[in-house]
């Protein structure tokens, strides 16, 4: 009698390791579908966020790009009312951070973008405001380019391209100091800025580094601190600014002012600068005069549409038809963008322009002596 119990206890021994092997598969699955389950779940999350936070991206540049900087009156929230105290020397950082943490602002990013888009990113000054979370941008952005909350202060606007007797001037019906005071603090007063020490010995010595802005003055400010005030804008905005951030040639740093001066004085439009640029550089690199009727108004101390025969006689270093290559100094207080045109020369080889609309002021620009003169002919029958 044969004896099965072996094969027998083997066949169990199979079944219970084939059984086993099915629920470790079965649960290797189950573990796998719970991790893509995982998977999924997370990047649904993840997704939703990116989500999320394009929309309110998008609906943040939105309300920006029509000037609104805060929902509140939408939502029918309640308005927010804050006095802020905007320290001097504050960075366009510094005041969005500053409005969004009293809740003014719903972005210090895209507050700091529409103040860059709509020309107001060096427009504000210190001191303290009201202002609320109705407000519009323009609202909020006149508001801090005002004089603030605080009494005592003579708004004094320097206009690009005034001189510094035009600077005087206003100073002097403002009761702030006398015009000469003013002059004898622009000759020799002392400042601790490093581009002071670039400027060579003559009259007028701060004439081109005042830099044309809107300052609060106090009342009982001294010609000294009025000064370096300008002085300390330029030396934010353009020295540390334009100048240091551009490409350094052969000209320098009091060159540059004096070339931005007498394009600010020449040209109205922004896209023009750099033209006349090139304009100035083509002329000295070939020993040309520069012959600028603005140079020759400077020199002059008069103001006048037009430039005549006579005019240009007049014998004087600021004078262009009288020189050869820059006159002595800058003929005035030039802004950003005449810094960025003499900065940033066009790539021409223009060394004539004249003015083809006296109503717009923009001019026409050549290379062509015949073709300057008929241009000039042009304007001047159509006068």
């Amino acid at each position: 009698m044969e004896n099965n119990s072996a094969p027998q206890r083997l066949d169990r021994a199979e079944r219970a390791k084939r059984r086993e092997e099915k629920r470790a598969a079965e649960a290797k699955k189950r573990t796998l579908r719970f991790f893509k389950l995982g998977c999924s779940g997370v990047f649904l999350i993840v997704f939703i966020v990116i989500v999320i936070f394009a929309l309110r991206t998008y609906s943040l540049f939105s309300h920006a790009r029509d000037g609104l900087l805060n929902t509140d009156e939408i939502k029918g929230k309640d308005e927010i009312v804050a006095e802020i105290v905007i320290p001097e020397g504050s960075t366009l950082r510094d005041i969005s951070l500053l409005l969004y943490d009293e809740g003014i602002i719903e972005s210090p990013f895209f507050f700091r973008w529409k103040c860059n888009v709509e020309d107001y990113a060096y427009s504000f000054n210190y001191g303290t405001f009201t202002v609320s979370s109705y407000m519009s941008f323009i609202e909020l952005a006149e508001c801090l380019s005002g004089a603030g909350d605080d009494e005592g202060y003579f708004k004094l606007t320097v206009i690009e391209g005034e001189s510094v007797f035009d600077i005087a001037e206003k100073l002097e019906e403002a009761g702030i100091c006398s015009q000469d005071e003013f002059f004898e603090v622009c000759e020799s007063g002392e400042f601790d800025y490093e581009f002071i020490a670039e400027i060579p010995v003559r009259e007028n010595r701060l004439e081109g580094y005042l830099f044309p802005d809107t300052y609060f003055v106090e009342y009982d400010m001294t010609p000294w601190q009025v000064v370096n005030m300008m002085l300390s804008n330029f030396n934010t905005k353009v020295y540390e600014g334009v100048y240091a951030n551009a490409v350094k040639g052969e000209y320098s740093l009091d060159d540059i002012v004096i070339i931005a001066s007498i394009i600010e004085k020449e040209i109205k439009y922004d896209e023009e600068r750099s033209i006349a640029a090139s304009v100035i550089y083509n002329r000295l690199n070939i020993g040309m005069k520069l012959q600028m009727d603005a140079t020759v108004l400077y020199a002059s101390g008069e103001n006048k549409s037009r430039v005549w025969e006579a005019d240009t006689q007049i014998e004087s270093e600021y004078n262009t038809y009288y020189v050869d290559g820059l006159p002595i100094g800058p003929i005035g207080n030039a802004g950003l963008s005449s810094f960025e045109g003499a900065l940033n020369p066009a790539d021409t080889d223009y060394i004539y322009y004249v003015l083809e609309n006296s109503e717009t002021g923009q001019h026409y620009f050549t290379a062509d002596y015949d073709d300057f003169l008929r241009a000039k002919e042009q304007y001047i029958s159509g006068l």
